[in-house]
């Protein structure tokens, strides 16, 4: 894929849609497994944050929201059907054929700088 947020989204390009609590649970909940202790990975929380604020608000996702959002729940349903996290998570890129650097808006890229490698500033095209 090339560079830039319009190569990034795939099939999710230009799409909204509302958030679900139940889905948002089941988001959290798949998340919550791969911490050894409670926030160990901010830029996860940071994106649950966003998520919970679209849903109290009673907005639509789009971009990088939705991509995480779809994700994630594609992941849980992969990995509850007995993939791998590794096998689950091409497999949920693939479906969307999303980028991997679409999972995470470019406000928390750039909130927690540590966790991310210039491909990510690349892929949205974020200045240091």
């Amino acid at each position: 894929m090339s560079n830039g947020p319009d190569n990034l989204l795939g099939n999710l390009a230009g799409l909204t849609d509302f958030i679900e609590a139940e889905k948002l649970t089941i988001v959290e909940q798949h998340l919550a497994q791969f911490e050894e202790f409670p926030g160990e990975f901010p830029q996860n929380r940071a994106m649950l944050n966003r998520l919970n604020t679209a849903l109290i608000e009673g907005r639509q996702i789009s971009g990088a929201d939705l991509s995480f959002y779809y994700h994630e729940l594609k992941e849980a349903e992969l990995m509850t059907n007995g993939l791998s996290y590794e096998e689950a998570h091409t497999t949920a890129l693939q479906f969307y054929r999303v980028s991997p650097f679409s999972l995470y808006h470019p406000e928390v890229i750039q909130k927690f700088p540590d966790e991310f490698n210039k491909n990510w500033l690349n892929a949205w095209r974020i200045e240091k």
